[in-house]
């Protein structure tokens, strides 16, 4: 009996050591224990070779179509998010995060290569998409992206982008120091226009008053001959208006050997700032179109003697007297000065009804360019500004609401002097020329002009 007592002993000692330990406690214990886990960073930390063996097991574990922390690293689309050296401290945290994620994902059985996916690759990297990086850099939120970035990255895509950001900032800054004036639009001597170019038109693509204006007000095209012919056409930036736009520029050499001027230059002020209802000081940045015209060699055969008197009138400044409901007053010559422009395609540029009729109101309507005008002469040649920046708020308004589709437009531009007297008629044409779809909109293909004293680019904005 003693030997039964001391044999059923032990066995009695093990049931009741495996009957105080649970049942799910009986299986085998995982390697990868919290306490081991803590140790084996220590030894990761301490031993950069076994750090580096386990991340290249790790790396082998993983199934081919899941993003690795070695691909990350050369990421070409999280350089994008950013470049600021606060981030710096937090690469390594981010770094062991990820490599945790990945170590679970191996000892884990029960998840699938799905559910991989959808829990490791979005830590990994954001967005596999490029383009909507691209898309993200110029969005407002890019200071906030930037900032939530954990891993710095070089790539050889920022440097592409550097050089897009700097062509266009060079672009957009492009300042000219008296140009030779006539080389930014170029002539287009096609029959079919071509976009962003000039041409030469006839006169009697304008319609002015008949020679029997005074008796049945009339109008016919105008005679098919004109005083100045187009030379040239430039397009400026202008931080502020640039009045007697002609010294700025170099010219060219032509003697003047008559009372009338060579060259006729025409400087259209043109206002890019949102039309406001009362004019202030009407100025701010804008654009300068600026027209050149030579005097015909034929001038003297084919102008009347009655219109060569009108221009020389208008050169001098000479007064006329002008009767008025009391009495006569003096006018300067000057104010007979008419603007013409006419669309050749206005239904490209409308939209709606409202701007179809606001169009048709303006469209090839002669208008008096007084008071909104000023004149100035040089040695061999006569300039005429005119100041878009002071015409009426609805002229002011209607110009920017189609400036952007001006690109899209063909305009006829001319100047004629309106006729007072019988003897005047019919109306002749000063100057003209054609515009072909040229785009009013700085995108950074207009360049600036640089006036006298203006030292530096940022004396000038």
């Amino acid at each position: 009996m003693g030997a039964c007592v001391s044999t059923s002993s032990p066995r009695t000692r093990v049931r009741r050591k495996c009957h105080r330990r649970p049942k799910r406690f009986c299986r085998k214990v995982p390697s990868s224990v919290p306490g081991e886990t803590k140790k084996r960073n220590r030894q990761e930390v301490s031993n950069p070779a076994l750090h580096l063996s386990q991340l290249q097991w790790h790396h082998s574990q993983i199934d081919a179509t899941v993003i690795c922390q070695e691909e990350a690293w050369f990421d070409t689309v999280s350089v994008l998010e950013s470049d600021s050296d606060d981030d710096f401290s937090s690469v390594h945290e981010g770094f062991n995060s990820i490599k945790c994620d990945i170590r679970d994902i191996v000892s884990g059985h029960e998840k699938t290569q799905g559910n991989v996916l959808k829990s490791v690759l979005p830590k990994l990297v954001n967005s596999l998409s490029f383009n909507d990086k691209i898309i993200s850099v110029s969005s407002p939120g890019l200071h906030s992206q930037r900032r939530q970035s954990t891993i710095i990255r070089l790539s050889v895509t920022r440097t592409s982008i550097d050089e897009v950001e700097t062509d266009e900032y060079c672009a957009s800054k492009m300042h000219l120091f008296r140009p030779r004036a006539g080389l930014i639009i170029p002539r287009c001597k096609e029959e079919k226009p071509t976009s962003g170019t000039w041409s030469a038109i006839e006169p009697s693509n304008f319609t002015l008053r008949s020679s029997s204006y005074f008796r049945d007000k009339k109008k016919s095209p105008a005679p098919n001959t004109c005083p100045y012919t187009p030379i040239g056409l430039d397009l400026f930036v202008c931080p502020r208006k640039i009045n007697h736009i002609a010294q700025h520029l170099e010219l060219p050499s032509i003697k003047a050997d008559r009372k009338i001027p060579p060259l006729l230059i025409v400087n259209i002020q043109l206002p890019t700032y949102p039309a406001p209802m009362f004019l202030g000081d009407a100025d701010g940045e804008g654009l300068s179109l600026v027209l050149y015209f030579r005097l015909s060699e034929s001038f003297e055969n084919d102008i009347s003697p009655q219109f060569q008197d009108s221009i020389k009138r208008l050169v001098e400044d000479d007064m006329e007297k002008v009767k008025g409901f009391a009495k006569e007053s003096m006018v300067p010559f000057r104010e007979r000065l008419k603007i013409m422009v006419g669309v050749v395609n206005p239904e490209d540029l409308v939209s709606n009804s409202t701007e179809r009729k606001l169009l048709n109101a303006y469209n090839e309507k002669p208008v008096l360019s007084r008071p909104q005008h000023s004149f100035y002469q040089g040695p061999n040649y006569f300039e005429i500004d005119l100041d878009i920046h002071r015409f009426s708020y609805i002229a002011r308004k209607g110009l920017d609401a189609f400036r952007e589709r001006l690109r899209e437009g063909i305009l006829d531009l001319g100047l004629t002097i309106q006729a007072q007297k019988p003897e005047e008629l019919p109306e002749k044409v000063l100057c003209c020329i054609r515009l072909n779809k040229i785009d009013f909109i700085d995108g950074g293909q207009i360049p600036t002009l640089m006036r006298h004293g203006d030292n530096s680019f940022s004396d000038s904005e």
